[in-house]
């Protein structure tokens, strides 16, 4: 084993017999101050209404996390393009649909490349197709979509209201991902996915 002393500490081995000696008093871990949310792939989080002139939206965070190490888009509709998880505009804001509902639900959608048929498609398409089959994040106040040959869904979470300003989310991924898509026959394509 190969440990070299550090700040606070040292480290020796004496007769296969190993040894951690402590030279500082351990500091408090707990100094009353509110820890920073963690951020895991694929979390939604920071759901709140924000009033925007006369109007009362809810947003919400989406954490970055990878699809068969491709990073997901979202569609910006101010500026009227996709953009990456990771590289979103500044001060952009990710908006939910509870306008006749009180659930939405945050879905990953991704198909086959349709030149190539490669699951999924490893580029977006330049400029704005509402179509692209790459992976792209969208939420609906509505059903999440069933699957077909074209796309695949993936429930990521389920933001419930629960009145006066308050929201729960139901989180069902919780890392990037690895999918496959398999097409048999006539049959509707299935999807599937693994946790990385």
């Amino acid at each position: 084993m190969a440990i070299r002393n550090g700040d606070g500490y040292v480290f020796s081995t004496t007769n296969n017999q190993s040894t951690l000696g402590i030279q500082k008093e351990f500091a408090d871990m707990y100094d009353g101050a509110v820890p920073p949310e963690v951020c895991s792939p694929f979390k939604v989080r920071n759901v709140k209404e924000v009033t925007e002139g006369e109007s009362t939206i809810v947003t919400y965070d989406i954490c970055p996390g990878t699809v068969n190490n491709l990073m997901p888009q979202v569609y910006n509709d101010v500026e009227e393009k996709f953009e990456y998880l990771d590289d979103l505009t500044e001060g952009y804001k990710l908006v939910l649909d509870f306008a006749s509902t009180s659930s939405c639900f945050i879905y990953l959608r991704a198909g086959p490349d349709p030149s190539t048929n490669a699951f999924p498609a490893t580029a977006p398409i330049d400029p704005y197709d509402p179509d692209d089959p790459y992976p792209t994040v969208f939420n609906t106040g509505g059903a999440l979509p069933a699957d077909t040959d074209t796309y695949g869904y993936l429930l990521l979470a389920k933001v419930n209201a629960l009145g006066d300003g308050v929201y729960s989310v139901d989180q069902y991924v919780t890392g990037s991902l690895w999918g496959d898509r398999i097409k048999v026959g006539d049959q509707t394509a299935r999807y599937y996915y693994a946790r990385i």
